[in-house]
């Protein structure tokens, strides 16, 4: 029985979810195609190596090295991001009209445990401003690793490629159509049973049996002025014919006999 009633109150209030669900899919689309602004991603991969060593005139793997080097990568993650690197890029980089904060904002470092890459991501208006960032940031860190820290282990693995056209990230919007479209169901649901617990009007027998706890023999159905006014006509003009014929024939004279 309750399952009934849900069935009922959802066929009974399904406009209130259709048209939130209109309203929400509509605002999304206008938001994501009207205000929300295209961001272009432009990445780079640097390696910190030179872990090899010479033992009898060929090259082995020093284990030591590359645990140090390992270490080294939460010490490089804080150069990158230091204020220092961002003024050096913006002062080399003028043509962005950014500042060292904003691109530093615009920056993120990407580590994985227990390897030897960093990985460098800009995000910007345009693609060429995405590679000018992620560039200029690993150039001015590799200067900065070999002039503070004396060390040389730091290798581009990967370059942005400046003549690519990629398309901006965040153009796939249709995790923001499924998003609303769901919030808009829910609400709308919970909007619709709302309604129907705050109504306190009997509208069946189901309803009626509820509420009293007692059984219904009869009812009397609704019957509208349309259906009085047609079944009065269909009723009213076969009886004042059959009253006019019958009227004629009693007021006829009776003949009498010769």
């Amino acid at each position: 029985m309750e399952l009934q009633h849900y069935l009922k109150v959802v066929k009974r209030y399904w406009w209130i979810p259709a048209l939130l669900i209109v309203i929400a899919v509509t605002a999304a689309y206008v938001y994501s195609n009207q205000y929300t602004k295209p961001v272009y991603q432009a990445t780079t991969d640097l390696i910190v190596n030179k872990t090899e060593s010479t033992v009898a005139g060929q090259q082995v793997i020093d284990q030591n090295s590359i645990n140090t080097n390992l270490m080294l990568i939460n010490t490089y993650k804080q150069i990158i991001k230091s204020p220092s690197i961002m003024k050096r890029v913006a002062d080399e980089h003028p043509e962005l009209g950014l500042t060292a904060s904003q691109i530093h904002d615009k920056v993120a470092v990407n580590t994985m445990k227990d390897a030897q890459i960093i990985t460098l991501v800009a995000q910007a208006d345009t693609y060429a401003s995405a590679v000018q960032i992620v560039e200029g940031v690993s150039s001015a860190f590799r200067g900065s690793v070999t002039s503070l820290m004396k060390l040389n282990n730091i290798t581009v693995l990967t370059e942005p490629d400046p003549l690519a056209v990629p398309g901006p990230i965040n153009s796939n919007h249709n995790v923001l159509y499924i998003f609303s479209f769901l919030l808009a169901a829910l609400l709308g649901l919970g909007i619709a049973f709302l309604v129907d617990y705050l109504d306190d009007k009997v509208r069946s027998e189901d309803d009626l049996e509820r509420e009293l706890g007692i059984t219904m023999l009869a009812a009397i159905g609704k019957i509208k002025q349309k259906d009085l006014a047609q079944g009065r006509n269909r009723t009213a003009v076969p009886f004042s014919r059959e009253a006019a014929v019958r009227g004629k024939q009693e007021l006829r004279p009776v003949k009498e006999p010769r």
